[in-house]
């Protein structure tokens, strides 16, 4: 059957940064402290931040009043994660009623055991989530590490062809049979299943109208630098020492909206040109996108560690700025890395497994399956390296 074409929509960026949210937050809470919406909206905005003992302490001496807020509170709990946060954790998780989203409970209850050295009670819990919720991302990792630490892979791999059968096709679920795969010693197998090979892209893109590509791409620099929403560092990324800009669309930042709609044309066109590929994540692509990015930047120690993006289906990467040290190196400085992660495959996978590594230069982009595993490394020179990143998940 032949598919729409794939059409990309762009998120639309918030007409407030996220510190001036925060702030009116902070000023409607403190005049409505008995509000239970505005505390839930603050204590999920001060998350945003990382401010995660002012969020614990929102509910120091009130309980959680729903499942709202009791996410947000098990969210700051594992991030401060001392052994007194894990148990507050459960407590607030076990005494949940059951509910719609009882499956991510479930998975974050597995969590906090799996902490607390408790295995095969977290076991049980992703067995009960995945029963309720097959397609819950949290699960699936949670259950495929599980395996994959138990050196059983065989098992890892057998839970994934059931969720495979059932309809699940999420990036958890490509990037963990990858990865149980090469633990198997299956290295082709593996790297057929991540399809980056096939699927990747790294180009120019149109110059946006009005601009030579070197003018664009240095008043782009400039405006990300001056941006007010930088900051430096973020917990639960793969970010390392590197300044980053959540939404850098927010306010009337004109070249990033001109940047972004240049990236949509050239995405629809790689995604029109790998369409008849039979390749599950191929066939997995949803039937719209939407289009969300954010911006790093690096000095010279800054770099990304192994991750994926995996609630997305395809991401990319655009350079506004790279070092001449980069482009001209002969070393994988400032350069991005696609491979597996030796602590997570074992040294001898990864080894097999290999590294595609892609040396960027201002002006590029790259695109590549969500799933795919991929790490930079520090550049080591004395200028800036800015890239702004992106998703594209189902709309």
């Amino acid at each position: 059957m032949t598919r729409t074409a794939f059409r990309i929509a762009i998120e639309r960026a918030k007409p407030l940064g996220a510190r001036q949210e925060l702030a009116l937050l902070r000023e409607a809470y403190a005049r409505r402290p008995d509000a239970p919406l505005l505390r839930l909206k603050l204590a999920s905005a001060l998350i945003e931040q990382d401010a995660f003992d002012t969020v614990i302490a929102l509910f120091d001496e009130d309980v959680p009043q729903n499942h709202g807020e009791s996410a947000v509170l098990v969210q700051a709990l594992f991030a401060r994660g001392t052994l007194t946060d894990t148990h507050r954790a459960v407590g607030v998780l076990e005494n949940l009623p059951v509910g719609p989203s009882h499956a991510q409970v479930l998975a974050d209850q597995a969590k906090a055991y799996r902490r607390l050295g408790q295995r095969d009670v977290a076991h049980d819990r992703l067995v009960r989530a995945l029963a309720l919720a097959p397609a819950n991302l949290d699960a699936c990792m949670r259950m495929a590490a599980m395996h994959l630490e138990a050196d059983d892979p065989d098992a890892a791999i057998a839970m994934l062809d059931a969720l495979a059968d059932a309809g699940v096709s999420h990036g958890y679920a490509f990037a963990a049979r990858a990865r149980a795969l090469a633990c198997a010693g299956r290295i082709e197998e593996a790297r057929i299943a991540t399809g980056f090979d096939a699927f990747h892209h790294a180009g120019t893109i149109d110059t946006p109208p009005g601009f030579t590509r070197a003018g664009f791409d240095a008043a782009l620099a400039r405006a990300l630098l001056d941006h007010p929403e930088q900051r430096f560092g973020r917990y639960g990324t793969a970010s390392e020492q590197t300044w980053r800009i959540d939404k850098p669309a927010v306010g009337n930042v004109p070249l990033v909206d001109l940047l972004l709609d240049t990236i949509v044309r050239a995405a629809e066109r790689h995604v029109a040109a790998i369409a008849d590929s039979d390749h599950p994540w191929v066939r997995a692509r949803p039937d719209a996108g939407l289009l969300n990015c954010w911006c790093v930047i690096t000095d010279g120690a800054g770099y990304e560690s192994w991750h994926i993006h995996p609630s997305a289906w395809l991401s990319g990467v655009y350079y506004v700025q790279v070092p001449h040290g980069i482009t001209n190196g002969t070393d994988a400085g400032g350069c991005i890395a696609f491979g597996l992660s030796d602590e997570e495959v074992g040294t001898q996978a990864a080894a097999a497994y290999g590294v595609d590594l892609v040396r960027p230069e201002t002006g590029m982009l790259m695109l590549f399956p969500s799933h795919s595993y991929h790490r930079t490394f520090p550049h080591g020179t004395s200028e800036r390296r800015i890239c702004l990143a992106f998703d594209i998940c189902a709309a």
